[in-house]
């Protein structure tokens, strides 16, 4: 049976795994002026994120019935087709194998200290390969049932901080950036964003495919605004310095919030947000990365993918937290992160669109002939 996905659930997948990309590491914070306008860029980067989904959108809107890897195979032929989905799928691999490292990393180094890695990776692996092998539909109504839960522990968390909270610490507004630095690190804030191929790799599930837009506007926005709390939030209780230092900002601003004795200690509550969010992002890349290979190979059943894309991915993580560490890689500035996301995100996506047009009169043959 073919699985369904409703507007109010893809929603919530996009929404957590845009707030995923954020809450741990807040990458944005090093971004652009660096400084105490940093959320003004983050609203100036809106406007991209909608942007860049428009190239994906058109392609998903044009084949409905088809993934990325199923239109990529009609517009550039078979052979170019199965390459760029093997591609994608070891791109999808890519960003599951950094969000697992830096989950480890973080349950390392601030919860659990002594505990082994091989435990950790072990764990995390076997439980969201047994998520993401029960099919999407079933991940996402998981999600759906923890989106609301996640979503008001972040807005609670913050509430809770406001008396450590100094809004001057963002005073003078606009007056150490210029017009300039905001739009470049606005744009590569949007970069770093990749919920445009978890909607166009899972849109044929979509039960209302009409509200394809609705999906990306909703979460596109909603998201920012709780991105934008997150890093006023943390920003103004740290210092701006304080927080471009510290390895897990949010975290770091959650152990400063005054719980009233409601906790005894609000990070094992954070822990459990975190995991979910987190957690949540690397099983939609895990499933996706074993969609497309499943694509590739042109097989029905997802689930041998699923299992070999997830000890793939225990090994080349144990490696990189165990064996050899790379710990600085989580922070700062990765330029060359961002030439893989512009290149799936954007490029890829853009020259499709030029060449369907280009083989406009195949692709109308092709609907007279009903294929």
């Amino acid at each position: 049976m073919k699985e369904q996905v409703s507007t109010r659930q893809m929603i919530y997948v996009l929404v957590l795994n845009r707030i995923g990309t954020i809450i741990t590491i807040m990458s944005i914070i090093h971004m652009g002026p660096g400084n105490q306008d940093i959320w003004i860029m983050m609203i100036l980067s809106t406007f991209y994120c909608l942007l860049f989904n428009l190239p994906f959108l058109f392609l998903s809107m044009r084949f409905s019935k088809s993934s990325i890897i199923g239109y990529m195979e009609k517009i550039f032929g078979k052979f170019i087709g199965k390459i760029l989905g093997v591609a994608y799928g070891l791109f999808f691999m890519r960003i599951a194998i950094l969000y697992y490292y830096i989950e480890i990393q973080m349950i390392r180094t601030t919860f659990m200290e002594e505990l082994s890695p091989i435990i950790i990776v072990t764990v995390l692996m076997i439980v969201s390969i047994y998520i993401a092998s029960r099919g999407f539909e079933v991940s996402v109504r998981t999600i759906e049932f923890f989106g609301p839960i996640v979503i008001g522990s972040i807005i609670f968390y913050i509430v809770l901080g406001f008396n450590n909270i100094d809004l001057t610490v963002l005073l003078p507004i606009y007056q150490d950036s210029s017009l300039a630095s905001l739009s470049m690190g606005a744009l590569e804030a949007s970069l770093i964003f990749t919920d445009p191929v978890i909607l166009s790799m899972n849109f044929p599930s979509l039960s209302n495919k009409k509200d394809a837009g609705k999906i990306i506007v909703i979460s596109k926005i909603f998201s920012q605004l709780i991105i934008i709390l997150m890093l006023i939030a943390t920003q103004v209780s740290l210092g701006v310095e304080q927080a471009r230092h510290s390895n897990f900002p949010f975290l770091t601003y959650v152990r400063l919030v005054r719980t009233y004795s409601i906790f005894e200690r609000i990070e094992a509550v954070f822990l459990i947000t975190w995991i979910i969010i987190v957690t949540t992002r690397v099983v939609s890349y895990l499933y996706i990365s074993g969609k497309a290979f499943k694509e590739v190979f042109n097989k029905k059943d997802i689930k041998p993918f699923i299992y070999a894309v997830g000890i793939i991915l225990g090994i080349i993580i144990y490696y990189i937290s165990d064996v050899n560490p790379r710990l600085a890689y989580l922070y700062g500035r990765k330029t060359q992160e961002y030439y893989y996301y512009f290149i799936f995100n954007i490029g890829i996506p853009i020259l499709a669109i030029i060449t369907y047009y280009i083989r406009g009169r195949d692709f109308k043959k092709q609907e007279r002939l009903g294929n």
